[in-house]
């Protein structure tokens, strides 16, 4: 059993497509450079497949009865049967992660309708393990189940099983690099849409298959998407922005463990052909602007991730990574921004450049980090 699938849960902060993003292109000959830290706190909370928030390592959270206790020592199975013993407790895991995305992106103006940009996340993330094991009173006065470490007796068996031995773990690298493109195909007094599409290149770090404390940066395959933004300026001061994006998830082939019934450490490990799921994200965004200079905004945004598709080549079986692939999340945003635009439009001031502090809350998911998310954003324009 994998203690967690996180290249799917950084890709939570990874991404820079925000729900903030609107329709607006970039004049003809511009450059316009960002920066956004994307700090998740410390969180060990997923939402499972029912929605409810859970343990991040929750599938650790077993009880250690006869069978698995036969697996881990078949002479401490034979003690449990000969005190007749039906459990000796319950291992109680534990995986806090944090993680600071550095978003940095470069776009141009084509021309006053086109741009192009390039994303590079560059990310910095850690998580902090622990794994304990509740003994029951009659299993602590026994003497000879009481002194049993039952918690290194399960490392082993990761160990035995081909992992690395389970601890602490941090990393610093690239993330998953972004290439696209947008156009805004109409304007008027009251609404502006534009298109965006671009290509998602995995270079970020994967998943470790022998590691259980490890996180992704990227999910290692190609995607390909489309964005199509949406501004309505009819009321004033005030700007709503819609956002409806598909992401096509091209097939590739992972290392991946492949757990069977019952396993506590998967020990099948094959390079597998698979296909993850298509994502669907859209978000409605308002931004009132203030005192000229400043704005407060809002949004609230929605995505669906299909069931990921596994094909065995050993013929192994794959359901249970099937099973809990799908995703969905809901995720609620607020934030204050300011902006110099308005006084280089007027000649007062030389520097174009807006700035932005946003606060994301988890408000309900599946199959997600619970995770809370503070971001900075510094853009200007030359």
């Amino acid at each position: 059993m994998k203690m967690k699938n996180l290249f799917l849960i950084l890709g939570l902060f990874i991404s820079l497509i925000a729900s903030a993003e609107n329709s607006m292109t970039l004049p003809e000959g511009r450059f316009r450079a960002r920066m956004k830290p994307i700090y998740a706190f410390e969180f060990g909370s997923k939402f499972d497949e029912t929605g409810n928030a859970v343990n991040l390592v929750k599938d650790l959270e077993v009880t250690l009865d006869i069978d698995l206790a036969s697996k881990l020592n078949p002479q401490l199975g034979a003690a449990m049967s000969a005190f007749g013993m039906d459990s000796l407790g319950s291992f109680a895991p534990s995986l806090k992660i944090s993680s600071l995305v550095l978003g940095t992106a470069l776009e141009y103006g084509l021309s006053n309708r086109l741009t192009l940009g390039l994303i590079a996340p560059i990310v910095s993330a850690n998580s902090i393990y622990e794994l304990k094991f509740n003994k029951p009173d009659a299993v602590q006065a026994n003497p000879l189940l009481g002194p049993v470490d039952f918690v290194k007796a399960a490392e082993d068996l990761a160990v035995e099983k081909g992992y690395q031995r389970p601890g602490n773990w941090e990393a610093f690298g690239l993330g998953d690099l972004e290439l696209g493109l947008k156009y805004s195909f109409l304007r008027n007094d009251l609404l502006s849409l534009a298109v965006k599409s671009g290509l998602r290149l995995p270079t970020g770090r994967t998943d470790d298959p022998d590691n259980l404390t490890d996180l992704a940066f990227g999910d290692g395959q190609t995607d390909l998407g489309t964005t199509i933004l949406a501004d309505y300026t009819g009321l004033p001061n005030t700007l709503i922005n819609g956002l409806l994006k598909y992401t096509v998830q091209l097939p590739d082939k992972q290392p991946l463990r492949l757990p069977s019934q019952g396993e506590l450490f998967a020990s099948n490990k094959e390079n597998i052909k698979r296909n993850l799921g298509d994502v669907l994200d859209a978000a409605i965004y308002a931004q009132y602007t203030f005192l000229t200079l400043f704005n407060v905004n809002t949004s609230y945004a929605y995505s669906f991730k299909q069931k990921d598709i596994y094909q065995s080549a050993e013929g192994l079986e794959t359901t249970r990574l099937e099973d809990i692939s799908a995703q969905q999340r809901h995720i609620a945003d607020i934030g204050l921004g300011f902006s110099t635009l308005p006084w280089v439009r007027q000649g007062t001031f030389s520097l174009p450049m807006e700035l932005g502090v946003n606060l994301q809350l988890p408000v309900s998911g599946k199959n997600v980090a619970k995770a809370t998310t503070v971001n900075l954003e510094y853009m200007v324009y030359f």
